[in-house]
């Protein structure tokens, strides 16, 4: 268990929450402001490298089980109710500058939510690193191109519901924090073996409904409104390449009597199965050795 890279993460994550301070510079707000959305481009394209490497660790760790099947459809359904309890039109509506008022319940409400949602966020980060420190190191990264761009537009509701910047930025810190909740929760069912399967899938499961639900939907609305489809799509790609590259340049041990079976001209499957089967090799052969 790689410990304290999973705390090294959360805690860059839990340091977005802070982001909404960049904008007291109004010069650097303004600048930031129209190219914020191409982060959450860039953050799909590196969960779609991410979520394939679960689901490929997950085949060949349980295969495919009631309980695999059944915690990968949860990942997703916990989200899901996430959303439904956020307050109307505040939900990862990713915008800086909101055109709709926000009261200070609508304010509680969003960061009570919030806090679940990063709670869900530690649930699936700690499975990453099981995989692998790159897989690990991925996730983290697409996790905080999202919070990054979520932070700041919540940060802006507090600011609308009547907070001062500085306590909307501690409040957004403090929400920020119970990612840690996740985390402790996720090391406490893997510490078990029989439930790490079934959490890689858990994990899986939530990043593909951020990835259609979420990601997707704000990507394709602005790229349309935007008329900015090259820029989306570049930024996309960028994401996806940063991530199956440092897949391919990590150095790993690899058994090819083992290799997973695929059909011909599936070229980057077989090199995502290769990065996401070897990295489990490595694991196995660091804690037979510990």
């Amino acid at each position: 268990m790689h410990t304290s890279l999973i705390l090294i993460s959360a805690i860059f994550i839990m340091l977005a929450s802070l982001s909404g301070a960049v904008f007291a510079w109004k010069t650097l707000g303004d600048w930031l402001t129209p190219r914020l959305r191409y982060l959450i481009a860039l953050a799909a394209g590196v969960f779609v490298v991410i979520i394939y490497g679960l689901l490929t660790e997950v085949f060949h760790e349980s295969g495919i089980t009631y309980t695999t099947v059944l915690a990968f459809i949860l990942g997703a359904v916990l989200l899901e109710g996430v959303i439904r309890l956020m307050p109307e039109n505040t939900h990862h509506h990713h915008e800086v500058n909101c055109d709709h008022p926000h009261g200070f319940l609508d304010a509680r409400r969003m960061m009570m939510v919030d806090a679940v949602h990063n709670i869900h966020d530690g649930l699936t980060l700690v499975p990453a690193f099981l995989v692998s420190p790159v897989v690990g190191f991925g996730t983290a990264t697409g996790i905080l191109l999202h919070e990054i761009v979520q932070e700041i537009s919540e940060f802006f509701i507090l600011k609308e519901a009547g907070y001062p910047a500085r306590k909307a930025l501690l409040w957004n810190f403090a929400v920020s924090s119970t990612i840690l909740i996740g985390i402790l929760f996720a090391m406490i069912l893997v510490a078990t073996e029989r439930f790490s399967g079934p959490l890689i899938a858990f994990s899986a499961g939530g990043f593909l409904y951020v990835l259609f639900r979420d990601l997707g939907p704000s990507i394709i609305s602005h790229a349309h409104a935007e008329k900015k489809y090259l820029q989306y799509g570049i930024s996309f790609c960028i994401g996806f390449l940063l991530m199956l590259s440092v897949n391919l340049l990590v150095p790993h041990e690899f058994n090819y009597e083992d290799e997973l079976p695929l059909p011909e001209g599936f070229g980057l499957a077989r090199t995502l199965t290769f990065t996401s089967h070897t990295a489990v090799c490595v694991l196995q052969g660091n804690t037979m050795r510990m």
